[in-house]
């Protein structure tokens, strides 16, 4: 797999964008990567696709130049706050001779997970599957080559707004990029920063952006749980310039510089420039910084936690790992996410030179996906030609009308399961 693999993150304030390349030793390398700010969103929801997709355009050609490639087509990811999970059962009969259960049994396995009632305004966009069950033995990860009359799963399928879903999906396209698939966002975070150990245990997964917050939980490997809150990044922003009567933009560039979470005796008799609205330089404590930020992000928390209670999962999850560019940055962070939240708590980043930033986890996670599931369909299309090689070999050795009535009998018990 030497074809490079794109990933298109379309947040509330900004698009990123990550190229991915599987190298010699069969690892994933991140060749390029990079952010354009974008104010054709907002809360995750376009809300002006021409302006969308010249940031896209944006994105694309500078990861052009990185790379010194060209692009037309990628992935995208669907934020989790504006989908909707619905518990359901998919089963199947396993229609081979030998009983043995393919890709192409998982895939319609998936497919009748997907036959529920949906609302006219909503489209189902994939399925989470949460266990296999074959032949009522259950808990099993990964069917592939078992052997089994029936498969059944049991998983969440994942619902959104089709007018949102339609939107995003024209920006993409408006921009000149074909979309190849579309990733759960919070599917994408959970393989660039996630251990499997936390998903097993149970883990909050929040992503604070600049206009929402987005909340998932994994427990026993599995997604459980979404959540958005209409607060972000940007709400810090706006206290700094209401407080300090600076601009917003002014604003942004003092909470990205100098923001922290921490007072010390070294920053006390600090002092900031910043210029106001009328380009007048004047100079701020550094102190007053810290206390509006503070204050706000505070507040956010305390959300954070209101929403992970709420959700019936509080005493289940081990820890929170927080992303994204909204509070993640902040020195300090930490320490008071500890004493808020009350569990453990880490900053999430990739692990890949040049990509190890929270900013950058879900266009990293897209490209981790999206290689996984070329990696499963290839294994996929081998298994087809050796299945239809071994049957054509099988169909010169049968003479005529052997079988034909077992045939006939396995067909009929199948229409029962």
């Amino acid at each position: 797999m030497n074809e490079q693999i794109v990933g298109i993150d379309l947040g509330s304030s900004k698009i990123c964008g990550a190229v991915g390349r599987i190298n010699s030793n069969g690892k994933l390398q991140i060749i390029g990567i990079t952010s354009v700010v974008c104010s054709g969103l907002n809360k995750s929801v376009v809300i002006d696709i021409d302006s969308t997709a010249e940031a896209i355009k944006q994105c694309v050609t500078q990861l052009e130049r990185m790379t010194d490639t060209q692009i037309s087509e990628g992935y995208i990811s669907l934020p989790g706050g504006i989908c909707e999970l619905v518990r359901n059962t998919g089963m199947i009969a396993i229609s081979s001779e030998d009983r043995e259960i393919k890709q192409s049994d998982v895939d319609r396995v998936i497919e009748a997970a997907k036959l529920i009632s949906v609302p006219a305004d909503k489209e189902i966009v994939g399925v989470e599957p949460e266990q296999y069950i074959v032949d009522g033995y259950d808990n099993i990860k990964d069917p592939r080559g078992m052997s089994g009359m029936r498969l059944e799963v049991e998983g969440q399928v994942v619902m959104a707004q089709s007018t949102a879903v339609s939107n995003l999906l024209k920006s993409v396209k408006r921009a000149g990029i074909k979309v190849n698939g579309i990733v759960l966002q919070p599917s994408a975070i959970s393989e660039s920063v996630l251990r499997k150990e936390e998903k097993d245990m149970g883990i909050a997964l929040v992503d604070v952006g600049a206009q929402t917050i987005d909340i998932s939980i994994y427990k026993s490997g599995k997604l459980k749980y979404t959540s958005i809150v209409q607060l972000g990044g940007d709400n810090i922003t706006n206290d700094i310039s209401v407080c300090l009567k600076v601009p917003f933009s002014e604003g942004e560039r003092l909470k990205l510089k100098y923001g922290s979470l921490i007072k010390g005796a070294e920053f006390d008799d600090e002092k900031i420039r910043v210029k106001d609205s009328y380009n007048n330089l004047m100079e701020i404590d550094n102190n007053l910084l810290i206390d509006i930020i503070c204050a706000r992000v505070e507040e956010l928390l305390h959300l954070i936690k209101r929403n992970l209670l709420n959700s019936g999962f509080y005493k289940e999850i081990s820890g929170v790992v927080i992303v994204g560019g909204g509070i993640s940055l902040f020195r300090g962070m930490n320490d008071l996410s500890k004493d808020i939240l009350e569990k453990s708590v880490r900053v999430g980043s990739p692990e890949y030179v040049g990509a190890a930033s929270p900013i950058y986890v879900t266009a990293v996670g897209i490209v981790l996906q999206a290689v996984n599931n070329l990696k499963t369909n290839t294994s996929s299309d081998e298994e087809s030609d050796e299945q239809s090689h071994d049957n054509k070999w099988s169909k010169k050795q049968n003479t005529k009308g052997k079988n034909k009535l077992a045939a006939k009998v396995k067909g009929f018990f199948a229409d029962f399961f």
